[in-house]
């Protein structure tokens, strides 16, 4: 049903510099903004263009984005992109999130003009202004096909393979588009060495290159929150729930602060205060959060906390607010070391140096 939605031609003639693409859902169309606005900070003397997909028609993408593009920095270099009709429709009726997001990049990819493409997840605010700069130019010296920042693991897919993971990957769009149809990108089910693999979306592409390394990014880099985007649209979609389960979707009301929408986090604040609340309102839906543990709200704080100091140079008296819920779940995580930065692939010390972050 998907292997036809989308065509692409081998990039012969490719520009230099570097694109950035970025698939993006009109249901979190305030992360969108929220990127936006941490793009327009960015350095980006080799940007050659930062494409926007969305999922659905492009005309129906909203004012408030329309209006952020119109006003960035960048406008010159942003275009924006969305389904044809055929792929809205296949899209809409398999209501699946790797669908989507597998959709979203390879008509970006089709589209871009330079060798060099950054797939820059929707969840993920650059906080160093130089990111993207930086992550060019080491995958420029490196040679590799595919760069990323941290090793892909699950599903089958372990370290020794060396398959980077696809958030803030680059890739050489020649070597994708002259070797692979887009098709060839979507997740698939491989038997290897005797066991059955899962590829995510990118995964069996990448595998089959012989230029694969990473280059780690620190979390004072990115603000980047484990599976942000699939547990929100799994609740949109009706096929995730939440309850007793652990995520992250409490830090959506500071991304909708971000992208310059307060309500979502005074109302979040509000709620969360009551320190029996077992949820938050977000958008017409009650998100539970009973399954987070202490561990998990005290990375979450460290995050936002990272990100305001590397984003504003302070914590702002608004944020401090809606932080105090988490500080108290959280509870007394003294100099605790906890696995819980799933997407960076970091271990997050909690504890003192959220005290300095603190202060």
């Amino acid at each position: 049903m998907i292997r036809n939605l989308v065509e692409w031609r081998p990039l012969t003639d490719p520009v230099e510099g570097y694109t950035v693409v970025m698939g993006c859902m009109g249901a979190m169309e305030r992360v969108a903004i929220a990127n936006l606005k941490a793009i327009g900070e960015q350095e980006a003397d080799n940007l050659v263009e930062l494409i926007l997909v969305f999922d659905g028609p492009v005309e129906e993408v909203s004012r408030a984005v329309r209006d952020e593009i119109e006003s960035h920095p960048l406008r010159d270099r942003i275009r924006l992109a969305g389904y044809g009709p055929i792929q809205y429709r296949v899209a809409r009726l398999i209501n699946w999130a790797w669908v989507y997001c597998w959709l979203s990049w390879v008509i970006a990819i089709g589209l871009v003009r330079s060798r060099a493409v950054i797939v820059h997840d929707l969840d993920a605010i650059p906080i160093r202004r130089d990111f993207f700069e930086r992550l060019y130019l080491e995958w420029r010296e490196s040679g590799a096909q595919f760069r990323g920042v941290r090793w892909y693991r699950g599903g089958g897919v372990t370290d020794e393979m060396g398959i980077p993971t696809t958030f803030e990957l680059v890739l050489d769009a020649v070597h994708f588009r002259g070797n692979h149809r887009p098709f060839d990108a979507f997740n698939k089910t491989k038997l290897v060495g005797g066991k059955v693999v899962d590829f995510d979306t990118f995964l069996w592409v990448e595998w089959q290159a012989p230029g694969r390394e990473i280059g780690p990014v620190e979390e004072s880099e990115l603000m980047h929150p484990s599976q942000l985007i699939c547990d929100y649209m799994g609740v949109v979609t009706g096929r995730k729930a939440l309850a007793g389960r652990g995520h992250s979707l409490a830090m959506l009301p500071y991304y909708h602060h971000l992208g310059g929408e307060d309500r979502a986090l005074r109302q979040a604040t509000a709620a969360l205060a009551d320190p029996s609340a077992s949820s938050f309102p977000l958008d017409g839906r009650d998100l539970a959060v009973d399954g987070c543990s202490p561990a998990h709200w005290a990375w979450m704080e460290k995050l936002i906390r990272l990100a305001e100091h590397g984003l504003f140079g302070r914590v702002r008296p608004e944020v401090e607010a809606f932080l105090e819920p988490f500080a108290r779940r959280a509870g007394k995580v003294v100099e605790a070391e906890v696995e819980v930065g799933v997407e960076l692939g970091v271990r997050a010390e909690v504890g003192a140096e959220l005290v300095e972050l603190a202060a």
